[in-house]
Formats: structure tokens, C-alpha cells, sequence
């Protein structure tokens, strides 16, 4: 990773190889130096892949304790890695250029880039074998699902991300720690397989067959204290140890949640981190009175009821992080695709075929 600065407050970060949350801190601290309301551009032109975590981490960087009010850039993304960019909407917030220069023009730079950062546009090569990254979709379709699914709320509808909220925006972080003797790869796969049979009764989960792969919907159906929520997610992205769910609109929440594992010294940790705002102002609401207490609990089943599975004595620890207390007052009219609120319009024809169904 190499650093220059054009004029006073703009900085140029050039990212090579593979790119995650891995680097987060080192880029972090970059973007610390930056005085004031300053403009750093990512360079992406040397970089071979960008990984799940990778979005999470570039959405954080501009809502960290002392980045606030930095504007964020990117220059060079191409081919799958703007793909991956666009389908999590990230491009609605953070401007994305296919040069350096373009990208220091935007920002009000009239000068030259720095020559040891300006380098050829490699195309950001697809990934070997298979391709952890869904394929750009505009509408979310669903695939054939079990009687019992309801399908509602899903098709149609375009996927939503931490910036298409309206609340404030969280990072919850709920760990489990496995022995060493379980890879990560391995927590993964079991996660993946028993998926459905860890959630709480009341939160049902339908996978197509092809099960949490790349772009694929799943249907939820759920009973919460405010009644029948139908919905549902895609699968973002999918490799073999960690994999990526995204909302579409309507969801309680306007985010994703990563599924991952990890070694840390003798331990392999199964971790669940969601990003994300409510998405409306009533979902909002209830997420203060109740709903967010409700989340918790229902991720905090899936860990237990691994560590369950596994035969293997050990407490969820918990770690909710406010990123960004601000309303998004511009996304209130989200409202009007509420899933809640559509589906207990639903309830009654619901009821209406199973008497007839009798």
C-alpha cells in the first residue's frame, strides 16, 4: 500500500492485491491525516480481488471517530470488483472514476497526480474458479419455494444497503469461540448446512435448493410482536469461510449481515456482524422500543444453538457499535414499502385460504 498527497487535502491511497477489513486499520490511519474536510481517493487499479468484509470496512471509513465529514472516492474499479461496488449500491454514495485523474478533477484538483502512484488500469481481473460475488441484478426474482413460504414483499424489489436507510446506523458484532481444531472453512460449511435448523421457531428461513449460494433469495417468514413479517434476502457474496446477506426494500433493516470465521490464536471464532439502518421511520421506532433487543436475541440463538451442535460450552459476547446517530430523513418515504405493515394488509387473505384450503 503506498500514500501520496495532492495539494493540502487530498490524499491518493493505492490498494494492491487482495483488499479486506484486514487493512482497515493501516487505511484508517492514512485517512486520519488528512486534514479537515479533505478528499481521499482509493486507488483500486492494482488490486486482484475485494472480499465481503471489504465493503463493510469502506463503509465504516467515513463514519469513524475522526473521519467525519471526509469525502470518500474511488479510482480504477472494473469488471467484477465494480460489479460487486454497484450491487451493494456503495456507488451511490462513494463516486467511483476509472482514473486517478478524473477522480482528482471531481475533487477540484487541477494539478498532476503523483507520478509514483500513477499506474496502468489492470481491468481488476475476475476471481479464479468460482466467483464468491453475486452477478449484478437490478430487481431481486425468487425461485420456486416449499408450500409453506409465503412470497411476498421480495420480487420486485431492489436490494438496500447501510446508505438506503433511514435510522441510525449500527455495527452489531456477536462471536462464538470454537476450538482450534475446527477450521474456519469448517465452521463455515456447518453454519451453512444447519442454517435454517439454528434460527428460533418463530423466524423461518427458506433457501432455494441451491442453499446460501452467490445471488441466491431466501425467503423469511416471521412472527414478531408486531405480527407476520414477510421477507426475505440475497445472498451477496458466498466462499468458504465467510458469506454475505443484503436487504432488498422493505426490510426492518437497510444493511447486510456477514457470516464469518477466523483463527485467533488457539481459537477459530464464528462471528455475525450486521450493518445496518432501519429502514423506515416506523421500523425505527419499534428498532428503539423493542426490535433491537428482539435482533440480538435472534442471532444470539443461531450462536447457541451452533455451539449446541457442536457440544462445545460457551457464552455469544455481544458488541453493539452506534456508527452514525444521524435520521437519513431524505429515505422517510421508505415507509411505503414497509414489510410489516404489507404484510398484515396480507394476514386476512392469508386466513381466507386456509378456510378455503379446509
Amino acid at each position: 500500500m503506498k500514500a501520496a498527497d495532492a495539494g493540502s487535502n487530498i490524499r491518493i491511497i493505492a490498494l494492491e492485491g487482495d483488499v479486506s477489513a484486514a487493512l482497515e486499520a493501516e487505511i484508517a490511519g492514512l485517512v486520519e491525516e488528512v486534514p479537515g474536510k479533505g478528499t481521499v481517493i482509493l486507488d483500486f487499479h492494482a488490486a486482484a480481488s475485494l472480499d465481503n468484509t471489504a465493503l463493510s470496512m469502506l463503509l465504516r471509513l467515513p463514519n469513524t471517530a475522526g473521519h467525519k465529514g471526509k469525502r470518500l472516492l474511488t479510482a480504477g474499479l472494473k469488471g467484477r470488483l465494480l460489479d460487486a461496488f454497484r450491487l451493494a449500491r456503495l456507488d451511490e454514495s462513494i463516486s467511483c472514476f476509472d482514473s486517478i485523474a478524473s477522480a482528482l478533477k471531481h475533487a477540484g484538483y487541477s494539478g498532476q497526480a503523483p507520478p509514483d502512484l500513477v499506474k496502468p488500469a489492470q481491468g481488476n481481473p475476475a476471481s479464479p474458479g468460482d466467483d464468491p460475488w453475486a452477478k449484478p441484478v437490478f430487481r431481486l426474482n425468487v425461485k420456486p419455494m416449499p408450500k409453506a413460504a409465503i412470497n411476498l414483499n421480495v420480487k420486485g424489489r431492489r436490494v438496500s444497503g447501510p446508505l438506503q436507510g433511514f435510522g441510525q446506523l449500527w455495527q452489531k458484532t456477536y462471536r462464538i469461540y470454537l476450538p482450534g481444531n475446527t477450521s474456519p472453512a469448517q465452521a463455515i460449511s456447518i453454519l451453512k448446512q444447519n442454517f435454517t435448523r439454528f434460527q428460533p421457531p418463530a423466524n423461518r428461513f427458506f433457501p432455494p435448493p441451491e442453499g446460501i449460494s452467490p445471488g441466491e433469495v431466501i425467503l423469511i417468514n416471521a412472527d414478531t410482536p408486531g405480527g407476520l413479517v414477510v421477507t426475505g434476502v440475497m445472498v451477496l457474496y458466498a466462499g468458504p469461510e465467510s458469506f454475505t446477506f443484503i436487504t432488498p426494500q422493505g426490510h426492518p433493516e437497510a444493511g447486510w449481515v456477514t457470516f464469518s470465521s477466523f483463527k485467533e490464536g488457539d481459537s477459530t471464532i464464528v462471528q455475525i456482524q450486521g450493518l445496518a439502518r432501519a429502514g423506515d421511520p416506523v421500523y425505527e421506532l419499534a428498532f428503539r422500543i423493542a426490535g433491537s433487543k428482539l435482533q440480538q436475541g435472534i442471532w444470539t440463538h443461531v450462536l447457541q444453538s451452533m455451539l449446541k451442535h457442536l457440544n462445545v460450552d460457551g457464552q455469544v459476547q455481544v458488541t453493539p457499535v452506534c456508527l452514525d446517530t444521524r435520521l437519513q430523513w431524505n429515505r422517510f418515504f421508505n415507509v411505503f414499502l414497509n414489510a410489516q405493515i404489507l404484510s398484515m394488509l396480507y394476514t386476512p387473505v392469508l386466513l381466507l385460504r386456509k378456510i378455503r384450503r379446509r
